[in-house]
């Protein structure tokens, strides 16, 4: 007289193969047509502006965080002569909480003006390319030094192109492959020479 639960040792409880997945669902893949996203105009939706802007403050702060906690670790062994393991501890704490927290909010900040600024310039032009970073680039860095002179806005304006310019390009080689770069750099100065 058999049990019910006589097999239950032989049957194997690691999932399916990813090429077996669809028998699960009893779905043959070749019966599925039409768009993968949810609703049919998905796939040509772009992140929002919050969207965008959000993820590179968040992961700029949480960067600015590591960055400065590393430099309070290093001005800690820098200065700190005592031998009590509490102070020691305790100065070591307090070197990198007031340096990381420094670090993370200002690098935040940056990011926060570099993206606003690139994204009203974006929508102003109605169009989306190179130009929107470096320019975005340009008045973050020249509103980050506007304080110390014009010389010295006009070089921080410089650099802040520079690094526009760098951002735009890592993030489109990362995006859409190894030729994103020449091929923006060449649609951007055939841009410039039309007009």
């Amino acid at each position: 007289m058999g049990d019910d639960y006589d097999n239950l040792g032989k049957i194997s409880l690691k999932p399916p193969p990813q090429y077996y997945q669809h028998l699960a669902l009893n779905v043959q893949p070749d019966q599925l047509e039409g768009s993968q996203f949810v609703f049919a105009g998905d796939e040509k939706k772009k992140r929002t502006l919050s969207e965008i802007m959000f993820f590179k403050i968040g992961s700029t702060y949480c960067s600015g965080l590591a960055m400065g906690g590393i430099w309070g670790v290093l001005e800690h062994r820098r200065t700190f002569d005592g031998t009590s393991k509490l102070l020691k501890r305790n100065h070591l704490l307090n070197c990198i909480t007031k340096r990381g927290t420094f670090v993370g909010n200002s690098l935040a900040v940056l990011v926060l003006i570099y993206s606003a600024s690139s994204a009203l310039i974006g929508m102003g032009r109605e169009k989306e390319d190179l130009w929107n970073d470096v320019l975005g680039g340009g008045i973050t860095g020249g509103f980050y030094k506007s304080t110390r002179g014009i010389k010295t806005a006009a070089t921080f304006t410089g650099i802040g192109m520079i690094t526009g310019l760098a951002v735009n390009l890592v993030n489109g080689t990362l995006d859409h492959g190894k030729y994103y770069a020449s091929d923006t750099l060449n649609d951007a100065v055939k841009d410039l020479w039309e007009r």
